[in-house]
């Protein structure tokens, strides 16, 4: 299947995800007690979906969170005693090298450690640990898609588990639906408008750090136009100066402060020619948001699941603009001479 038809998947996969791993949950023994030391380990995107889980995680546990790339925990392992630890890892192919060696390593050093995996059979699922496998299907196009908002999901079902209240997305599917197709809709209309950018900025804050480090790395990996990922505050105090009148930046703002925040960087950035966007997840407009009706949840971090379809449809259309008739990772073999995923036998 091609990336669009990823995309589109999306609605139906996470309306019905919560309820699905829910229960699975409930049968680890390493969840049955709130943690008091949360190690979040993961890399690429399951790292920016473990960001962007982050806060939700913190806020159900009260745990103290840390978050480890793979070959930093293989090089330090955290000690086994102290504080109620869990070792919370994510790859969402399975086959991630160093993820799989730190899970390992976890594991042998006595530490309780759960594994989310999309896919049944890896390499990740023969280190010991105990397993949540996200009933997504298959994802063979390379960049995640799917994959990353289910991710995120279950890490949030994950933290609802423990801070007993379960993320609820059910009967979303159709509302989903709309989001994905306005999705679309804005990002063609952001490329009639401005064209394909020499640079992409996207900013966010809290958990939507990991969005926007998620939503460049889309664009970058599956387009080559150069992209990154900010904190808004560290955005406005510098990396804003790296724009030209070539260069689009894309804000996500969960409420009404970072909302006019984000138009206060608009309205300064635009006058002297970068072009802006936002991904306007509050209740208060302005004139730079992408027309896009967002899904309302009872869970507060609930959109940190969805606000990557408009990044994975500019990064296709702009794929598509450049000539690229089957979008994909714009260096497919990459991954491959870098070792980075253990091949399947």
């Amino acid at each position: 299947m091609k990336i669009d038809g990823y995309i589109r998947e999306q609605p139906a996969i996470l309306s019905a995800l919560p309820d699905l791993v829910a229960p699975k949950l409930a049968a680890l023994p390493s969840l049955a007690s709130r943690p008091e030391r949360l190690i979040l380990l993961g890399t690429g995107s399951s790292m920016n979906a473990l960001i962007a889980a982050g806060p939700a995680l913190e806020q159900a546990t009260g745990a103290t969170l840390s978050f480890k790339e793979p070959e930093a925990f293989l090089r330090y392992s955290p000690r086994a005693q102290g504080p109620k630890a869990l070792v919370l890892a994510l790859s969402q192919s399975g086959r991630s090298t160093t993820t799989v060696e730190a899970v390992r390593q976890s594991v042998t050093l006595g530490l309780p450690t759960v594994a989310v995996v999309g896919e049944e059979g890896s390499p990740l699922g023969q280190t010991g640990a105990e397993m949540v496998l996200m009933p997504i299907g298959e994802e063979k196009a390379g960049p995640k898609t799917k994959g990353y908002t289910a991710s995120v999901l279950t890490l949030l079902t994950i933290a609802g588990h423990l801070g007993g209240e379960k993320p609820d997305t059910a009967g979303l599917e159709a509302t989903l639906e709309t989001t994905v197709r306005q999705s679309e809709a804005a990002a063609v209309d952001l490329l009639a408008r401005y064209g394909v950018p020499d640079y992409i900025q996207v900013a966010g804050q809290f958990g939507h750090v990991g969005s926007a480090i998620e939503g460049g790395l889309k664009i970058a990996e599956i387009t080559g136009v150069p992209t990154s990922g900010y904190d808004i505050e560290e955005a406005l105090h510098g990396h804003a100066y790296g724009t030209n009148d070539r260069s689009l930046v894309i804000v996500i703002a969960r409420d009404v402060d970072e909302a006019r925040v984000a138009a206060n960087l608009g309205e300064a950035l635009t006058a002297l020619g970068p072009k802006l966007a936002i991904a306007n997840l509050s209740d208060f407009a302005t004139r730079f948001d992408l027309a896009i009706d967002w899904p309302k949840t009872k869970a507060g971090w609930a959109d940190a699941t969805w606000v990557l379809f408009p990044f994975q449809w500019i990064a296709f259309h702009i794929a598509r603009a450049k000539g690229i008739e089957v979008p994909g990772m714009i260096y497919p073999d990459l991954g491959k001479r870098l070792n980075v995923k253990i091949r399947a036998a």
